[in-house]
């Protein structure tokens, strides 16, 4: 039910049609000793595949903790199914004002910054790429993981729905990265693509990614991450290119 990206991170994946391919709609289980944290919880339109996967996973005792990357559907859609209203399950939110997105009792991540959950050391990444203004990238400090929203993500083909990359033939192609964020992330048309080259340089400087886990998109594996980047970078300037505005 699950596939592994990291010896502690653990892909729910999921996804839905847009005719000839597909897009993912994940989240991450994050094991940490005895505790489990899932990074988002997926959408509703998932919700009965996701909370049985969930619960094979962690033997019917459910996550210790969830994290979310920000707080519309196809991110936070199974925050009560999975527990995230309950005292026993830890909640934390990327938005500055969690109560105003309808999580009163969530703990507030400040992006920027770092949190320890359940023990496990997180950082709160401001991402360049993303679709909400209350979005958050976080960085697992246990595997080094990169969880990506709504960035670094990528159509596939039917047969590719638990693909990590490295068992794409050629590794995801440049033409699926840039379909997927041309019809995603249609701000990148107004926007000058090496400045957010700069941004994301910056934070793969700062820190050491050993993977990358988009919540729309295959598991970026280590020995990939350069590949990718540079097809991203090309999606992004053919976009700008493409959508020249006076």
């Amino acid at each position: 039910m699950t596939v592994s990206v990291t010896p502690s991170v653990e892909w729910v994946s999921q996804c839905y049609n847009h005719g000839e391919t597909h897009e993912h709609v994940s989240l991450y289980l994050v094991r940490d000793g005895d505790d489990v944290i899932l990074v988002d919880s997926g959408s509703f339109y998932h919700r009965e595949a996701i909370t049985s996967a969930v619960d094979d996973a962690t033997d019917g005792c459910g996550p210790d903790a969830i994290i979310l990357s920000h707080s519309d559907y196809p991110h936070a859609g199974n925050v009560s199914p999975l527990g995230g209203d309950t005292e026993d399950v830890e909640l934390v939110a990327s938005s500055g004002s969690p109560e105003q997105q309808g999580l009163p009792d969530a703990r507030k991540c400040k992006i920027g910054g770092r949190l320890d959950v359940t023990g496990r050391t997180f950082s709160f990444i401001d991402p360049p790429l993303a679709d909400r203004s209350h979005t958050t990238w976080i960085f697992d400090h246990g595997d080094g993981v990169l969880f990506t929203a709504d960035g670094f993500g990528n159509y596939h083909e039917p047969g590719q729905c638990r693909n990590r990359s490295s068992e794409f033939d050629g590794m995801i192609s440049t033409e699926q990265i840039y379909e997927y964020h041309r019809d995603n992330l249609v701000w990148l048309r107004y926007v000058a693509p090496e400045k957010v080259e700069r941004t994301l340089d910056r934070i793969f400087a700062e820190f050491d990614v050993n993977a990358i886990a988009p919540v729309h998109g295959n598991p970026i594996d280590g020995d990939d991450i350069d590949v990718y980047r540079d097809r991203l970078y090309d999606a992004m300037r053919r976009i700008a290119d493409e959508y020249e505005v006076d």
